[in-house]
């Protein structure tokens, strides 16, 4: 039955995603019967699990729950910001080059430069450089190097054209699944409730993700995939440690953390399919001129917090968005603490991938990695994650703040970016 609830859930996301392409805001309706279903089993299994102490899988009626709300947010910013047309999703910039056979098909953003999804979708349509896209991304070695998330889309389209940005979302929506079923079962191994699982969503980059259809959302479920298995690793686990690194280079910190701490070389070897596919991109794009080391530890995030918020705060809404990214940068630093911390105690998985990605990031100098909380928060979310779940172990509750004190800022700037539109949608 839940297999089968699963599979609703999904076949009337696709087929809501492709009427928004027709009829905009009367596709939201779609999802409706689903969502009324997965509450009736959500109340159904909490119920039977109350009068007979047992039935089924909290975790997974949670995680669909999410997956239901991360669709329906989906839907509403198709309909309601992007006109019924799927690639505004991507919130491809106005001023942004596009290959001959995307041209006519994508909805532009107001401003000119963009998002980081632009890059990938263009990349979705051509996963294996083969259509002539290379000279449309900004930096093609570093992209197509990340992909994880534009081959899974381009997988689930069955390479039609037509479907790959709607396939796209749903790849999306599906690792929302994946990270509250997983956050959810790792809160129950720990004596917390599943429905801990619907928190996956204040990751900040299932937030950003879901708005700007960045890789960073399945990254982050992975890492909670990967820190809640077992030893020793079955298949399932080495798949992940094997895909991290495909979605986005900071996976490869979770393979060889998880090598190092369970001493175990066949989870080093999941590296090999990451490293064949860089060195191919290496053979057919151009050299990555970036220069992203830092001067000295840490100097991208001290220069980020001398250059302020770098705008004008003349109204009360960048005062506000000033304070919440004031508060997010508190977060960020206590973040990297808080990992460092962890240097005096004991290491498990969950610490020692906390330690590598604190020291990467401190590596760090690249300042656009730094500007605001929608860069940051998202980039970091593997790192939040990690110590959000420490944070469910005793004594420990404060390795949550980092996560706590970054998303209001990151959900001040949605609601804000939705709720305008949702109204000229209602009326």
């Amino acid at each position: 039955m839940w297999l089968g609830a699963g599979f609703v859930l999904f076949v009337s996301l696709l087929a809501a995603l492709r009427l928004t392409g027709h009829r905009g805001w009367w596709a939201l309706p779609a999802l409706t019967p689903c969502g009324a279903g997965l509450g009736q089993l959500l109340y159904y299994a909490v119920e039977r699990r109350r009068i007979r102490g047992g039935g089924p899988s909290l975790p997974l009626i949670v995680a669909m729950l999410a997956a239901f709300g991360a669709g329906g947010w989906t839907l509403l910013s198709v309909a309601a910001r992007h006109g019924g047309d799927a690639s505004g999703l991507f919130h491809t910039g106005s001023a942004t080059p596009l290959p001959p056979g995307l041209r006519g098909a994508t909805r532009v953003a107001a401003d000119a430069t963009g998002y980081d999804g632009q890059y990938y979708r263009i990349i979705a349509h051509d996963p294996l450089l083969g259509a002539g896209s290379m000279p449309y991304l900004d930096n093609p070695r570093l992209r197509w190097r990340r992909i994880g998330v534009p081959a899974m889309a381009w997988l689930l389209a069955g390479g039609q054209q037509q479907w790959i940005d709607r396939a796209y979302a749903v790849v999306e929506i599906a690792f929302v699944l994946l990270g509250a079923f997983w956050l959810g079962r790792f809160a129950e191994a720990r004596g917390a409730h599943a429905m801990w699982g619907l928190a996956f969503l204040a990751v900040p980059a299932a937030a950003v993700s879901l708005d700007r259809m960045t890789i960073d959302l399945p990254l982050a479920a992975l890492t909670i995939g990967i820190a809640r298995a077992g030893s020793p690793a079955t298949g399932g686990v080495y798949a992940m440690l094997a895909a991290a690194p495909l979605i986005r280079e900071t996976g490869l910190l979770l393979t060889f953390g998880w090598a190092a701490i369970r001493r175990d070389p066949r989870a080093a070897a999941c590296a090999a399919p990451a490293l064949a596919w860089w060195w191919f991109v290496s053979r057919h794009t151009p050299a990555d001129g970036t220069v992203w080391a830092a001067a000295f530890p840490f100097s991208g995030l001290l220069e980020r917090i001398a250059a302020g918020t770098g705008e004008p705060e003349t109204t009360a809404w960048l005062r506000k968005a000033a304070a919440l990214e004031t508060l997010a940068t508190v977060g960020i630093v206590l973040a990297l603490g808080l990992a460092f911390s962890l240097l005096r105690r004991r290491h498990g998985f969950v610490e020692t991938a906390a330690i590598l990605f604190a020291v990467f990031f401190a590596a760090l100098g690249r300042l656009d990695i730094w500007t605001s909380a929608y860069a940051t928060g998202r980039t970091l979310s593997p790192l939040l994650v990690l110590l959000g779940l420490l944070a469910f172990e005793p004594g420990r509750r404060m390795f949550a703040a980092p996560l706590l004190l970054v998303f209001p800022r990151i959900a001040f700037q949605l609601i804000t970016e939705m709720r305008p539109a949702a109204r000229a949608l209602l009326e």
